[in-house]
């Protein structure tokens, strides 16, 4: 049982988005889990940057960030214009991450806010 919990943590969730109007599904996000490399990079990066003298908090901005770096692949995802499949991009990801209906479902389908942040 424990196995199956170690392989989990390392694993990824995968989030179908919708259309906040349309309802019609835009692809799938994966997310790495709590016990994954990218979320191990992400929070060391973070508890370090914390603690440096003139650390000042930005909550919104640091979602972002910490969801971006531990988005780690999406499928289904296509162009809207051409209807082709768009390759993953790390550097697409803040923007979209910037939408706020975007960001409350993808948080929202995890079930937990704490998710990303926790310690």
């Amino acid at each position: 049982m424990a196995l199956s919990l170690t392989v989990k943590a390392n694993d990824f969730s995968k989030v179908d988005l919708y259309h906040p109007a349309t309802h019609e599904r835009l692809g799938t996000l994966h997310f790495a889990g709590p016990d994954h490399e990218a979320t191990k990079a992400w929070r060391r990066d973070i508890q370090d940057r914390r603690q440096r003298r003139g650390y000042k908090e930005d909550g919104d901005a640091e979602l972002i960030e910490g969801m971006s770096r531990r988005t780690v692949g999406w499928e289904g995802v296509k162009d809207s214009g051409t209807g082709e499949d768009v390759p993953f991009s790390k550097d697409a990801l803040p923007a979209l991450y910037s939408q706020e209906w975007l960001m409350k479902q993808v948080l929202t389908a995890l079930g937990e806010n704490d998710f990303f942040f926790k310690e």
